[in-house]
């Protein structure tokens, strides 16, 4: 893509869809996992606060479940969360409510080739740095991106008996993580698409893949964890104390 090209794509709004809707029965709470406190905030606000600081991003929005809308959006106090466009019901399915939270850019003019990323509000630490990697993908490449990390466990591939069938090679092989995305354009089409209707997809990657969509990964972060068990909510307690001690520094 030429410099003027990319300079273009740089300047277009950029929106982001923050999706907190899921139950998380894993977490064993009492409530959803996303109102569970991380140091001096709540899981989803931590997700939300890493969107509302990037200059980049012009406005978010956050898919949460219907009986939660009012408390979510009590907790995202405008004063704070400026940015925040609105809260709106996510679906049955992960692919139900990025679909709805697609729907409703569409329906608020957003532009059809504006960049739009997704985001796993269960990813409370991810960093400006991370997005600025997709986004600058983005602006790059006419395709979706992704942000992932190398395995480092061996991988294999195995049958419906348990016999191996096959060891890639795992320099080649990634974990997939959150800000996901592309153009408001292709993901429209990409979850409208017929085969996407009913199709289970654990990412938006999957569903982008399904319609043929190139696919660009960028460099995401091991501190970038999804918090779906009790364990995984001790871990992000102790790396995010360890931010706040490098920021008194």
């Amino acid at each position: 893509m030429s410099d003027m090209k990319q300079q273009e794509q740089s300047k277009k709004k950029t929106f982001a869809i923050i999706l907190a809707a899921g139950r998380g029965s894993r977490m064993a709470a009492d409530i959803n996992k996303m109102l569970l406190p991380l140091g001096d905030r709540t899981i989803l606000e931590h997700s939300c606060l890493a969107f509302e600081r990037l200059p980049e991003i012009e406005g978010y929005l956050v898919c949460a479940a219907e009986p939660e809308i009012a408390t979510v959006t009590r907790l995202l106090a405008p004063e704070i969360y400026s940015k925040l466009l609105t809260v709106i019901a996510g679906g049955r399915s992960r692919s139900d409510s990025v679909r709805a939270g697609l729907e409703w850019l569409r329906d608020s003019d957003i532009a059809r080739d504006a960049p739009v990323l997704i985001h796993d509000g269960a990813r409370p630490l991810v960093t400006s740095e991370v997005i600025r990697r997709c986004l600058r993908a983005l602006a790059q490449e006419i395709c979706a991106v992704a942000a992932a990390i190398p395995v480092t466990d061996t991988i294999r591939q195995i049958d419906d008996q348990g016999w191996v069938r096959l060891s890639p090679d795992r320099s080649y092989l990634r974990a997939m993580q959150t800000p996901q995305g592309a153009s408001l354009e292709l993901l429209l089409a990409a979850f409208s698409a017929p085969q996407n209707l009913n199709h289970f997809a654990v990412d938006d990657a999957g569903i982008l893949l399904e319609v043929g969509c190139p696919l660009r990964l960028v460099a995401g972060d091991p501190d970038n964890l999804k918090i779906t068990t009790p364990t995984d909510l001790m871990l992000a307690e102790l790396l995010w104390a360890e931010r706040q001690t490098e920021a008194d520094f």
